[in-house]
Protein backbone atom coordinates (compact mmCIF):
# COMPACT_ATOMS: atom_id res chain seq x y z
CA UNK A 1 0.00 0.00 0.00
CA UNK A 2 1.66 3.53 -1.29
CA UNK A 3 2.57 5.74 1.71
CA UNK A 4 1.79 9.06 -0.60
CA UNK A 5 -1.83 10.19 -1.28
CA UNK A 6 -3.16 13.40 -2.67
CA UNK A 7 -5.76 15.71 -0.74
CA UNK A 8 -7.40 18.92 -1.17
CA UNK A 9 -7.96 21.55 2.04
CA UNK A 10 -7.58 24.57 3.52
CA UNK A 11 -4.98 25.68 6.38
CA UNK A 12 -6.16 26.07 9.66
CA UNK A 13 -3.03 26.70 11.76
CA UNK A 14 0.81 27.25 11.19
CA UNK A 15 3.51 26.95 12.97
CA UNK A 16 7.38 27.10 11.87
CA UNK A 17 9.56 25.27 14.41
CA UNK A 18 12.94 26.44 15.46
CA UNK A 19 14.79 24.17 12.72
CA UNK A 20 12.82 26.23 10.22
CA UNK A 21 10.69 23.34 9.68
CA UNK A 22 6.66 24.56 8.89
CA UNK A 23 4.26 22.69 10.71
CA UNK A 24 0.26 22.88 8.99
CA UNK A 25 -2.98 22.14 9.98
CA UNK A 26 -5.22 21.16 7.24
CA UNK A 27 -9.39 21.03 7.25
CA UNK A 28 -10.26 18.26 4.31
CA UNK A 29 -13.05 16.64 3.09
CA UNK A 30 -11.87 13.83 4.65
CA UNK A 31 -10.65 15.27 7.94
CA UNK A 32 -8.02 17.21 9.31
CA UNK A 33 -4.42 16.49 8.84
CA UNK A 34 -1.40 17.66 10.57
CA UNK A 35 1.67 17.73 7.94
CA UNK A 36 5.28 19.00 8.12
CA UNK A 37 7.34 20.45 5.31
CA UNK A 38 11.03 20.51 5.99
CA UNK A 39 13.32 23.69 5.96
CA UNK A 40 15.26 22.35 2.40
CA UNK A 41 11.83 22.16 0.52
CA UNK A 42 10.27 25.49 2.29
CA UNK A 43 11.82 27.77 -0.09
CA UNK A 44 10.12 26.28 -3.32
CA UNK A 45 6.78 26.69 -1.19
CA UNK A 46 7.02 29.51 0.88
CA UNK A 47 4.43 31.65 -0.90
CA UNK A 48 2.05 29.05 -0.30
CA UNK A 49 1.96 28.48 3.42
CA UNK A 50 -0.08 31.10 4.57
CA UNK A 51 -3.05 30.75 6.68
CA UNK A 52 -6.29 30.37 4.82
CA UNK A 53 -4.52 29.11 1.68
CA UNK A 54 -6.45 26.45 -0.16
CA UNK A 55 -3.70 23.87 -1.35
CA UNK A 56 -3.49 20.85 -2.72
CA UNK A 57 -1.02 18.41 -0.91
CA UNK A 58 0.66 15.40 -1.65
CA UNK A 59 1.45 13.78 2.08
CA UNK A 60 4.03 10.86 2.78
CA UNK A 61 3.98 8.79 5.99
CA UNK A 62 6.48 8.05 7.82
CA UNK A 63 6.73 4.90 9.73
CA UNK A 64 6.34 6.02 13.61
CA UNK A 65 5.74 9.42 12.97
CA UNK A 66 2.23 11.52 13.67
CA UNK A 67 3.18 13.98 11.43
CA UNK A 68 2.73 13.48 7.62
CA UNK A 69 5.52 14.86 5.13
CA UNK A 70 4.20 17.54 2.84
CA UNK A 71 6.52 16.64 -0.13
CA UNK A 72 4.20 18.51 -2.99
CA UNK A 73 1.68 21.91 -2.53
CA UNK A 74 -0.19 23.40 -5.32
CA UNK A 75 -2.11 26.38 -4.85
CA UNK A 76 -5.68 25.60 -5.82
CA UNK A 77 -6.67 29.50 -4.43
CA UNK A 78 -5.96 32.49 -2.22
CA UNK A 79 -8.76 33.41 -0.04
CA UNK A 80 -7.67 36.80 -0.64
CA UNK A 81 -8.95 39.58 2.27
CA UNK A 82 -8.95 37.53 5.36
CA UNK A 83 -5.63 39.20 6.60
CA UNK A 84 -7.51 42.49 6.80
CA UNK A 85 -7.30 43.87 10.28
CA UNK A 86 -10.74 44.29 9.76
CA UNK A 87 -11.59 40.57 8.80
CA UNK A 88 -8.67 38.61 10.28
CA UNK A 89 -9.96 38.38 13.52
CA UNK A 90 -13.28 36.47 12.51
CA UNK A 91 -11.69 34.06 9.94
CA UNK A 92 -8.73 33.20 12.74
CA UNK A 93 -12.14 32.42 15.24
CA UNK A 94 -13.59 29.98 12.69
CA UNK A 95 -10.14 28.42 11.72
CA UNK A 96 -9.44 27.78 15.62
CA UNK A 97 -13.13 26.53 16.19
CA UNK A 98 -12.60 24.18 13.36
CA UNK A 99 -9.49 22.58 14.49
CA UNK A 100 -10.92 22.29 17.69
CA UNK A 101 -14.05 20.79 16.58
CA UNK A 102 -12.30 18.05 14.15
CA UNK A 103 -9.93 15.25 15.64
CA UNK A 104 -7.17 13.92 13.18
CA UNK A 105 -9.40 11.35 12.76
CA UNK A 106 -12.82 13.01 12.48
CA UNK A 107 -14.71 12.70 8.70
CA UNK A 108 -15.30 16.16 7.78
CA UNK A 109 -17.48 15.55 4.17
CA UNK A 110 -17.54 17.83 1.37
CA UNK A 111 -20.86 19.26 3.20
CA UNK A 112 -19.18 20.62 5.48
CA UNK A 113 -15.65 21.46 4.36
CA UNK A 114 -17.92 23.78 2.02
CA UNK A 115 -19.66 25.36 4.74
CA UNK A 116 -16.12 26.40 5.90
CA UNK A 117 -14.72 27.49 3.03
CA UNK A 118 -18.29 29.09 1.78
CA UNK A 119 -17.88 30.80 5.08
CA UNK A 120 -14.42 32.17 4.79
CA UNK A 121 -15.38 33.57 1.62
CA UNK A 122 -18.39 35.45 2.66
CA UNK A 123 -15.97 37.26 5.46
CA UNK A 124 -15.02 39.25 2.49
CA UNK A 125 -18.09 39.17 0.35
CA UNK A 126 -20.52 39.79 2.49
CA UNK A 127 -21.09 43.25 4.22
CA UNK A 128 -21.55 42.11 7.72
CA UNK A 129 -18.70 39.23 8.57
CA UNK A 130 -19.74 39.41 12.00
CA UNK A 131 -23.10 37.88 11.25
CA UNK A 132 -21.46 35.62 9.11
CA UNK A 133 -19.40 34.23 11.61
CA UNK A 134 -22.14 33.65 13.69
CA UNK A 135 -24.09 31.54 11.97
CA UNK A 136 -20.93 29.60 10.43
CA UNK A 137 -19.86 28.84 14.05
CA UNK A 138 -23.36 27.35 14.85
CA UNK A 139 -23.83 25.58 12.04
CA UNK A 140 -20.02 24.50 12.03
CA UNK A 141 -21.05 22.79 15.62
CA UNK A 142 -24.08 21.36 13.86
CA UNK A 143 -22.00 19.24 11.58
CA UNK A 144 -19.97 18.02 14.01
CA UNK A 145 -23.53 17.13 16.27
CA UNK A 146 -23.66 19.44 19.13
CA UNK A 147 -26.36 22.07 17.71
CA UNK A 148 -28.53 22.57 21.01
CA UNK A 149 -32.35 21.91 21.01
CA UNK A 150 -33.91 24.64 20.06
CA UNK A 151 -36.89 24.24 18.76
CA UNK A 152 -38.94 24.13 22.37
CA UNK A 153 -38.25 24.47 26.20
CA UNK A 154 -35.82 21.39 26.81
CA UNK A 155 -37.61 21.51 30.49
CA UNK A 156 -41.83 21.92 29.36
CA UNK A 157 -41.31 21.35 25.44
CA UNK A 158 -43.36 24.42 25.55
CA UNK A 159 -42.54 26.43 22.02
CA UNK A 160 -43.62 29.83 23.28
CA UNK A 161 -41.68 32.49 24.87
CA UNK A 162 -38.43 31.18 24.40
CA UNK A 163 -36.26 33.34 26.30
CA UNK A 164 -33.03 31.75 27.73
CA UNK A 165 -30.45 29.33 26.67
CA UNK A 166 -28.62 26.90 29.23
CA UNK A 167 -25.27 26.17 27.76
CA UNK A 168 -24.99 23.56 30.23
CA UNK A 169 -27.37 21.35 29.13
CA UNK A 170 -27.52 22.56 25.41
CA UNK A 171 -30.80 24.13 24.98
CA UNK A 172 -33.26 27.24 24.76
CA UNK A 173 -36.04 27.67 28.08
CA UNK A 174 -38.65 29.65 28.48
CA UNK A 175 -38.77 33.13 30.91
CA UNK A 176 -41.28 31.23 33.40
CA UNK A 177 -38.64 28.66 33.53
CA UNK A 178 -35.48 31.04 33.59
CA UNK A 179 -32.75 28.96 33.38
CA UNK A 180 -29.59 30.02 31.72
CA UNK A 181 -28.56 33.56 29.44
CA UNK A 182 -31.62 35.82 28.49
CA UNK A 183 -31.01 36.17 25.43
CA UNK A 184 -34.56 36.51 23.99
CA UNK A 185 -36.97 35.51 21.75
CA UNK A 186 -35.26 36.89 18.92
CA UNK A 187 -32.27 35.75 19.13
CA UNK A 188 -34.06 32.10 19.87
CA UNK A 189 -35.55 32.49 16.69
CA UNK A 190 -32.61 33.01 14.77
CA UNK A 191 -31.05 30.04 16.42
CA UNK A 192 -34.09 28.17 15.02
CA UNK A 193 -33.38 29.38 11.50
CA UNK A 194 -29.98 28.69 11.69
CA UNK A 195 -30.28 25.04 12.76
CA UNK A 196 -32.98 24.67 9.65
CA UNK A 197 -32.36 26.98 6.91
CA UNK A 198 -29.49 27.97 4.69
CA UNK A 199 -26.96 30.61 5.36
CA UNK A 200 -28.04 32.43 2.69
CA UNK A 201 -31.62 32.41 4.38
CA UNK A 202 -30.91 33.38 7.48
CA UNK A 203 -29.19 36.21 6.33
CA UNK A 204 -32.19 37.89 4.43
CA UNK A 205 -34.02 37.93 7.87
CA UNK A 206 -33.57 41.40 9.74
CA UNK A 207 -31.58 40.97 13.58
CA UNK A 208 -31.07 43.49 16.21
CA UNK A 209 -28.14 44.25 17.62
CA UNK A 210 -29.22 42.71 21.58
CA UNK A 211 -30.27 39.83 19.63
CA UNK A 212 -26.96 39.61 18.09
CA UNK A 213 -25.04 40.44 21.45
CA UNK A 214 -27.34 37.75 23.26
CA UNK A 215 -26.21 34.83 20.12
CA UNK A 216 -22.36 35.95 21.03
CA UNK A 217 -22.97 35.56 24.73
CA UNK A 218 -24.77 31.85 24.12
CA UNK A 219 -22.21 30.87 21.76
CA UNK A 220 -19.01 31.82 24.02
CA UNK A 221 -20.90 29.90 26.77
CA UNK A 222 -21.75 26.72 24.50
CA UNK A 223 -18.24 26.55 22.96
CA UNK A 224 -16.35 26.66 27.02
CA UNK A 225 -19.16 23.84 27.53
CA UNK A 226 -18.55 21.81 24.84
CA UNK A 227 -14.48 22.23 23.52
CA UNK A 228 -13.12 24.72 25.81
CA UNK A 229 -12.10 28.32 25.58
CA UNK A 230 -10.54 29.77 22.12
CA UNK A 231 -7.56 31.97 22.32
CA UNK A 232 -8.70 34.08 19.30
CA UNK A 233 -12.05 34.99 21.33
CA UNK A 234 -10.09 37.59 22.92
CA UNK A 235 -8.40 39.47 19.49
CA UNK A 236 -12.40 39.05 18.61
CA UNK A 237 -13.81 40.58 21.66
CA UNK A 238 -11.56 43.85 20.40
CA UNK A 239 -12.66 44.05 16.99
CA UNK A 240 -16.44 43.49 17.96
CA UNK A 241 -16.35 46.08 20.71
CA UNK A 242 -14.59 48.39 19.07
CA UNK A 243 -16.81 48.18 16.05
CA UNK A 244 -19.53 48.72 18.30
CA UNK A 245 -18.20 52.24 19.31
CA UNK A 246 -17.79 53.16 15.94
CA UNK A 247 -21.36 51.90 15.46
CA UNK A 248 -22.53 53.90 18.07
CA UNK A 249 -20.62 56.95 17.42
CA UNK A 250 -21.85 57.56 14.16
CA UNK A 251 -25.74 57.09 15.07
Amino acid sequence: MSRYRTRSGIVLRRYKTPSGDIILSLLTPDGKLKGICKAGARGQHASRLNLFQHLTVQTFERPHSDLLTLTELVLEGALTGLTDPSVYPFAHFLSELADKLYQDDDFVGQAGFELFSGGLRGLVRHPDPDRVTLIIAWKLLATHGLFPRVQACIDTGAMDDLTHFDAGRGGVTTASIGRGLRVGVEATDELQRIGTGTVREVLEQPLSSSAREGLWAALEAYLTVQIGMLKSLGALRLLRHTRLESATAAA
